[in-house]
């Protein structure tokens, strides 16, 4: 029965099919799609990342989303979203200063998921070879 997740990952399993652990393929995913969402409120496209991380569920796209809502003046909202972050809501930073502080939380996660990522490959064995034993394969 195909799980509807995509031939990459199997339903029953912790690992992708190409070996990755799958919280750190899905952590990988999701720090693009933070960068990109950050990306567009640095351009002040707030509709684009608005839609980015509206079909997000972790605490750093609810905190992406709180402040968008900020930005927008809907308090009441923000509120909610910076709830769900585990972030206290306030008016008084900046959504530059805001924005510096998400990108950071980034940037600490991004060398443990490439020090994972080393971890897994040089503990991977590779093929046996086979050696030379003087007789020739006919």
């Amino acid at each position: 029965m195909n799980s509807g997740i995509g031939s990459r990952f199997s339903a029953t399993a912790s690992r992708c099919d190409d070996g990755r652990d799958f919280s750190a393929a899905f952590m990988t995913l999701s720090a693009g799609k933070h960068r990109k969402a950050l990306s567009h409120l640095r351009r002040n496209e707030w509709d684009k990342a608005h839609a980015i991380v509206m079909g997000m569920r972790d605490k750093l796209a609810f905190r992406i989303h709180g402040l968008l809502h900020r930005i927008e003046g809907d308090l009441d909202n923000a509120r909610y979203w910076y709830d769900r972050s585990g972030v206290p809501f306030s008016k008084s930073k900046s959504a530059a200063s805001e924005i510096k502080k998400i990108a950071a939380v980034l940037e600490r996660r991004a060398p443990a998921t490439s020090a994972a990522a080393a971890t897994r490959t040089g503990t991977r064995r590779s093929r046996p070879t086979r050696s030379s034993s003087g007789r020739s394969r006919a």
